[in-house]
């Protein structure tokens, strides 16, 4: 059922990163999503102000292929009421959630080849759901993330994300941390990619605007046709 209204049980909290948590639900009916959606997350009531409200949206981090609870992955901000107030949600605790939406897919029958990943920071969600739909369902079809944070204490699912790698040689992962060795640029993302390879694959850029406005430029600059290019823009909140 899509754009539907349910409540969801959180039942487990887990610390992915530095000031980054996972929060994993029971939605109390069938729930059926597409890689790359997203879902509203309405919170009874806020234990601190917040003038965006009591609702935010979150990419569905989960696979379809991993049951019916939905993990949705933030970066808890100390100056968002609502961040602060999902934090401390207690186990067994009810939110409202509504969805699927959204139109940034991953499609197998489309995207069957040459799928290249750039996520900057927390742009990452999207991406951990398409490798775990890709491997889950045996599709073997090439992914090459290239993920790019500050700070190493702050990459999301990095043990899952190298293990994942190892494990499947359709698989590529490549970090950047700019503090140590400056922002991704077209250097640095020509010497990640096979020369000419940029030309023929698909590319998904995530995070936030600042990142995906600089990844997309840098990619026409490559000559990418731009029906190759996906974009999604997180905004912090």
């Amino acid at each position: 059922m899509y754009n539907n209204i349910m409540n969801l049980k959180l039942v487990k909290k887990v610390n992915e990163a530095k000031g980054t948590k996972s929060f994993f639900f029971e939605p109390d009916s069938i729930f059926t999503w597409t890689p790359g959606q997203y879902i509203y997350v309405i919170l009874p009531k806020l234990n601190y102000p917040d003038i965006k409200g009591d609702t935010r949206d979150f990419t569905i981090c989960s696979s379809p292929t991993e049951g019916n609870l939905l993990q949705i992955t933030t970066r808890i901000r100390e100056g968002s009421g609502y961040k602060k107030t999902l934090d401390e949600l207690a186990i067994g605790g009810i939110v409202e959630g509504k969805g699927p939406f959204g139109t940034f897919l991953f499609d197998p029958s489309i995207y069957n080849k040459n799928n290249i990943f750039l996520a900057g920071g927390i742009g990452i969600t999207p991406f951990r759901c398409f490798i775990k739909y890709n491997i889950d369902k045996k599709l073997n079809i090439s992914m090459h993330l290239i993920y790019s944070n500050t700070n190493k204490d702050e990459i999301a699912f990095k043990e899952e994300l190298k293990t994942l790698v190892n494990a499947n040689n359709f698989l590529k992962l490549d970090f950047i941390i700019s503090s140590e060795e400056g922002h991704l640029d077209e250097i640095k993302l020509k010497g990640l990619l096979p020369k000419g390879i940029y030309i023929e694959s698909n590319f998904w850029i995530v995070g936030p605007p600042i990142f995906v406005t600089t990844m997309e430029a840098i990619l026409r600059n490559l000559g990418v046709a731009s029906d190759k290019i996906r974009i999604e823009k997180f905004t912090g909140y």
